[in-house]
């Protein structure tokens, strides 16, 4: 079950096609620095916590005591220490990327074995999917007292998806479904005002405060009076997070790469710099706050990245209940993230988004896209995500996806004399200099706004001078048939051709085609001979496999379309 982001109706309502994670410029200024900036996921602690109160508290969370990993302290500020070293280095190419991925990978696999003895402590016990079902009458009745209302929905195990919704009587397309109150919907707003401090001077970093928050309650156990909701959660998911460097080598020379290795590395430097601050560095400014989880809610990198996972898969955007901060900053604008329990069960199914939060009653409603007979699962539709999205930040693609595509990344020269020139057009297309563009599937294959960077990009001095003195008939570059010079069309559908096999080239030469064939066929047998066995990291195995002759057959399709295009 990888859950997602649902869209809104106006400003103040979110659905299901929320990003995730923030954007670039927010992960990376969340995840702080290496001289300790406040981070992404720990940046909002607050201004209280001295050496002597770290030093105090290192042992006794909520009261009860957890392994200080005294013996094992050095070694992990050792490995912290290099972990900053290597986040605060920009790889300059894809292969630096991968080296750095690499290493990170190393430090982390080590600092999770020496800190096992807390992982015991605080992260509950593996749930698989029949112990988790036998924790869903408890939660089901917790949400239904919460004042979660419906009729006709309950949650069951379904085959290759885990927990979902199944209806109990026959559903009618656009019939009320759900609803469930602002009370039962979990964000940093929900956390004592004592916890609630942590986050006062981060407004933007709502997803990292998200995560932050359900540290907390994960940790405080059967105190929480989230448990019967954190107990339903998958005990891990597939998400980047949680791949093996094997499985992160067969994603390599995919769109999707760059991507997850980026996650991994904001994730881990969001990390270091949270652990630096409660055992390496500890002091009295704020940026030491994020060192809390550590210090008080016995932080270690497997709970973590549980937490920033669940939150990865599942949140989605809430209007905010607290309009201002204790500055009195007007933050009424600003969503925030949050958990939906019972609602955050359903999984994925191409449609259209029916989910909406209504400001007036303060709560979540959702209405069915489609007719369900009693008895079938009940889907929602997460949003437009291509599957490289879904693939890095939810842990599943969707083979049927209407709204795929692949990115190629494609920029001006700046020793191009006639830059500024192409770069005039281009913005009045709202394209910027260096852009990720689309590839689409078919029967689309290019997008408007490739082809006509494309066609710029190919434009003489003569032909940017034509274009140029008319920018308002600049948008007709974005359509197939624009009216272009005969050489100057072929040279563009050349390159497109020439840049989509160069992309293809690379996939092949870092997985060939027959080998993803041999790794599917291997992992369907294994299926077939374990069906009653869990088979750890399978899941992921089948999903790069999948993803990449997703990603194989949108390049072929529209490289074979390119090709006819140049013959025309």
């Amino acid at each position: 079950m990888g859950k997602n982001k649902r869209k809104n109706k106006q400003q103040q309502q979110q659905s299901p096609s929320l990003v995730q994670t923030p954007t670039q410029t927010q992960s990376e200024a969340a995840s702080g620095s290496a001289s300790g900036t406040t981070s992404a996921s720990g940046s909002a602690a607050g201004n209280q916590t001295s050496e002597s109160h770290i030093a105090q508290d290192k042992n006794k969370i909520d009261g009860k005591r957890f392994p200080s990993l005294s013996g094992q302290r050095g070694e992990l500020n050792a490995l912290v220490v290099r972990l900053l070293e290597l986040v605060a280095m920009q790889p300059a190419n894809p292969n630096e990327e991968w080296k750095q991925y690499v290493e990170l990978q190393l430090q982390l696999q080590r600092i999770m074995v020496l800190e096992e003895p807390l992982q015991k402590a605080v992260c509950l016990d593996a749930t698989d999917d029949q112990s988790r079902q036998a924790k869903v009458t408890a939660f089901s009745e917790w949400a239904k007292a919460g004042g979660v209302k419906t009729d006709c929905l309950e949650i069951a195990i379904f085959p290759g998806y885990q927990l979902g919704l199944r209806a109990t009587q026959d559903i009618a397309a656009e019939q009320p479904v759900l609803s469930v109150p602002r009370t039962l919907i979990f964000s940093e707003e929900h956390l004592p005002e004592t916890d609630r401090k942590l986050f006062c001077n981060f407004p933007l970093l709502t997803n990292f405060n998200l995560a932050y928050a359900l540290v907390i309650e994960k940790v405080r156990g059967p105190d929480s009076v989230w448990r019967p909701y954190i107990d339903v959660l998958p005990a891990r998911y597939n998400t980047v997070l949680y791949f093996s460097i094997e499985q992160m080598q067969r994603l390599r020379g995919t769109a999707a790469c760059t991507s997850a290795l980026r996650q991994c590395r904001v994730i881990a430097r969001q990390y270091a710099n949270m652990y630096k601050c409660a055992h390496i560095r500890p002091d009295a400014s704020s940026a030491s706050s994020m060192g809390v989880l550590f210090t008080q809610h016995g932080l270690c990198y497997e709970l973590y990245r549980w937490a920033v996972s669940t939150v990865m898969t599942r949140q989605n955007l809430v209007p905010r209940e607290l309009q201002a901060n204790d500055d009195g900053d007007d933050l009424s604008q600003l969503p925030i993230s949050a958990l939906i329990p019972y609602w955050d069960m359903a999984n994925h199914r191409p449609g259209k988004i029916t989910s909406y939060y209504d400001s007036g009653v303060h709560q979540m409603d959702c209405t069915a896209q489609e007719a369900c007979k009693a008895g079938e699962q009940f889907f929602i539709y997460y949003g437009d995500r291509s599957n490289a999205d879904l693939l890095v930040h939810n842990g599943f693609i969707d083979v049927n996806n209407r709204k795929d595509y692949v990115k190629i990344r494609l920029g001006l020269g700046l020793s191009d004399a006639l830059v500024e020139q192409r770069a005039k057009i281009l913005a009045r297309l709202n394209i910027e200099r260096k852009a990720e563009l689309r590839v689409l599937p078919a029967p689309d294959y290019i997008s408007g706004e490739l082809l006509a960077f494309v066609r710029v990009f190919n434009m003489s001095a003569d032909q940017l001078e034509h274009w140029g003195s008319d920018l308002e008939r600049a948008v007709d570059l974005l359509h197939i048939d624009c009216a272009l010079e005969t050489d100057h069309e072929t040279r563009t559908w050349q390159y497109l051709y020439q840049r989509l096999k160069l992309l293809l080239g690379v996939l092949e030469a870092t997985f060939k085609e027959s080998d993803e064939l041999q790794q599917l066929e291997k992992i369907q047998l294994t299926e077939k001979q374990e069906v009653n066995k869990e088979l750890p990291g399978q899941e992921i195995d089948l999903l790069v496999v999948q993803y990449r002759r997703l990603e194989r057959r949108i390049l072929t399709d529209a490289l074979e379309y390119a090709q006819e295009r140049c013959k025309v």
